[in-house]
């Protein structure tokens, strides 16, 4: 969901709708309604406000002494996805907690899958992956095929975490297998064939990665999915320019046609951000060079801060490894207007990052 006036037109409806079914007492509907309406508040970028409505599901479960340990989960994955790992953790153990004898295996599913994805964003990755797994498992056993593929999926966010992108991208082309069993996973199934793709590519196996290519951008296209397309492509090219192969200025000329045919949204500004700085490293033309940078640069510079900061650095790296990978040694203005870029950021690490690049070379 777009923000559009539409959708801020459903959401007003929908609140209206709310108001006036709970009022009436007709607490079922309103609670399916406030469910709809937390999910419609996550897609527009509304967390303090999906929060909210997952916290009045909650609370009108229990006024009405119905069970709790599903709005509790709802509440716990809402707390996740609004930034508050912490607390998504004690949700996810309450649920469990309330859960009835009935509903207690599908509920210990879903509040072990939470709890691991808030484990993980806080770190603890030991306990991240032995809540992911038990989740797996279960939801396996008992033939729950997008919960299985969604414990799946943040197994493979762990092992990145513990710099294992091999094991990363075999989780996700099981989770991918898993999304296919069900008639609503597609999308899932793509995502998920393209992170693996990915992960392939970053685990430096380059056989893996692209003969996994034509059937996940064949995929991508029927879905009408040209990001992912786009974003193939660019692991590819990434892989290419970091195994020095001859096919690496084609690779990343592919990856740059198929960012810049989208349109603009962050995601394609970030990946025609990451192909114009590759393109920097794929010639030997003083003038292309300046031109690919500039407009990487600048593109880049539209990001928010930390993604800013991250492709700007990983352009900085790359230019330092071709001194060394492909014997091509940066220009010490090439590097010094990275710097210039990265130090405008704000963030002090990044800043000394490129003085101490810039020392090093005088």
């Amino acid at each position: 969901m777009g923000l559009d006036g539409k959708a801020w037109v459903r959401l007003a409806q929908l609140r209206g709708r709310i108001a006036t079914l709970a009022r009436g007492g007709r607490y079922e509907s309103a609670a399916r309604l406030l469910g709809e309406l937390t999910r419609a508040d996550l897609a527009l970028g509304l967390p303090a406000d999906a929060l909210l409505r997952a916290r009045q599901g909650a609370a009108l479960a229990e006024e009405r002494g119905d069970p709790t340990a599903g709005p509790l989960v709802v509440l716990a994955a809402t707390l996740l996805s609004a930034g508050e790992p912490a607390s998504a953790i004690d949700g996810a153990q309450l649920a469990i907690e309330r859960a009835t004898p009935a509903e207690r295996p599908r509920i210990e599913i879903m509040a072990r899958l939470v709890g691991g994805s808030a484990q993980r964003r806080l770190g603890r990755l030991v306990e991240a992956r032995l809540l992911l797994d038990a989740a797996r498992g279960a939801a396996a056993r008992l033939g729950e095929a997008m919960l299985a593929g969604f414990a799946l999926a943040e197994l493979a966010w762990v092992d990145h975490a513990e710099a294992q992108p091999a094991a990363a991208a075999t989780c996700l082309e099981f989770a991918a297998e898993f999304f296919r069993r069900v008639d609503s996973g597609a999308a899932a199934a793509v995502e998920a064939d393209a992170l693996a793709l990915a992960s392939w590519a970053a685990a430096g196996e380059m056989e893996a990665a692209t003969a996994r290519l034509a059937s996940v951008a064949d995929n991508a296209r029927k879905l009408d999915r040209p990001e992912l397309v786009a974003f193939v492509d660019g692991a590819i090219a990434d892989l290419s320019l970091a195994k020095a192969t001859e096919a690496a200025a084609q690779a990343c000329a592919l990856a740059a046609e198929s960012a810049q045919a989208l349109p603009d949204a962050p995601l394609s500004r970030d990946l025609r951000a990451q192909a114009r700085l590759r393109q920097v490293r794929t010639t030997d033309d003083a003038l292309d060079r300046e031109r690919h940078l500039e407009a990487g640069i600048e593109i880049a510079l539209t990001l928010d801060r930390a993604r800013a900061g991250a492709r700007l650095g990983a352009a900085l790296v790359g230019l330092l490894d071709d001194a060394t990978v492909r014997e091509r040694a940066p220009l010490r203005s090439e590097l010094s207007r990275l710097g210039k870029a990265l130090s405008s950021l704000g963030d002090p690490e990044l800043a000394a990052l490129a003085d101490s690049v810039l020392a090093e070379l005088s």
